[in-house]
């Protein structure tokens, strides 16, 4: 039954992806560009879409990361600041050091101390922020050699950066769907106290998924800077938030329990296609904001009758 209904909802965001496209592109051609797909639409969503990957796997559990925008910009400056003293390999090591580090933080606070995700990740998102504006002394932190090629390198005319990204989506989608990972997240989403009693280290497993999130938050810091040349310290403040957008509108419930990697993919490719296709016809900052809304709440609804269908539809075979 949950797979049906995965199925069912995935279609349903497929479906919302094809008319969103197909309604851009037939009112600008610009937008069926392979040049525009692969070097701006696509890209532009590549960073966000790695951090959404792990987040998938904390919200499945029933928690949260709201630090991962802080994190991915604390990665990337103290990378940075490395990377012009000792060189880009340092840079390199010092930014997912770093992003390793948070997700630990966060990830032992939460599962060792027992202060909820929430809270937890709320604080850190500060802390991480503050720590990235007292490194830089709030000036920008400009990118070096390696992040550079991680921002602007193409390989047979694709930026490398979405090799990447869809190399980790097969990653993820394997330890999500295939390993005993995946069913240990599931799990402590449906019910923790059972998952306890039944020998797993739900604390072991927690961390685990907080260090991925670092991890992944500490790659994107990397195309970021290469992107854009430079990082701010308020340069993820926005992403927090645009990044659980991405997993609850692929059909990560909130709640936990609830979720698969092809929800999440599908919901990034279409804040991709919103996000550029609204700019190339010129729609103001606040009708796309308003548009994006709209269709998070059209997905939400389409994910509530799904699941109500389903749900009455195994009332009816149990009853028979």
């Amino acid at each position: 039954m949950k797979q049906k209904f995965r199925f069912t909802f995935n279609w349903a965001l497929l479906i919302i992806l094809v008319v969103v496209f197909v309604t851009i592109a037939s009112l600008n051609p610009i937008f069926l560009s392979f040049d525009y797909l692969t070097g701006i639409m696509l890209r532009n969503i590549v960073e966000i879409g790695m951090m959404a990957l792990a987040v998938t796997l904390i919200i499945i559990t029933g928690g949260i990361d709201l630090s991962v925008g802080s994190t991915m910009v604390l990665s990337a400056m103290v990378g940075g600041i490395v990377a012009a003293h000792s060189g880009s390999v340092l840079g390199v090591a010092a930014a997912l050091l770093v992003g390793i580090a948070c997700g630990l933080f966060n990830g032992v606070l939460i599962a060792k101390i027992k202060i909820s995700p929430l809270v937890t990740t709320l604080a850190t998102m500060y802390l991480y922020m503050g720590l990235a504006r007292s490194f830089s002394k709030g000036d920008s932190v400009y990118s070096f050699p390696a992040s550079e090629w991680l921002g602007y390198t193409e390989i047979a005319t694709i930026p490398v950066q979405l090799i990447i990204y869809a190399v980790l989506i097969v990653i993820f989608w394997f330890l999500l769907s295939k390993t005993t990972l995946g069913r240990k997240l599931f799990a402590i989403g449906l019910n923790e106290n059972a998952t306890i009693y039944s020998g797993i280290n739900t604390g072991n497993v927690k961390i685990a998924i907080y260090f991925l999130s670092g991890l992944m938050c500490a790659l994107a810091g990397l195309i970021w800077m290469g992107r854009f040349t430079s990082v701010k310290f308020d340069a993820g403040a926005s992403l927090n938030l645009k990044v659980i957008t991405i997993v609850v509108l692929g059909g990560t419930s909130i709640m936990g329990g609830i979720g698969d990697m092809k929800g999440t993919v599908l919901a990034a490719l279409i804040i991709a296609v919103l996000n550029s296709g609204l700019t190339v016809l010129n729609m103001p900052i606040a009708a796309q904001t308003i548009v994006q809304g709209i269709i998070l709440v059209i997905s939400l609804v389409t994910f509530s009758i799904i699941n109500s269908r389903m749900a009455k539809s195994r009332v009816v075979v149990l009853k028979t």
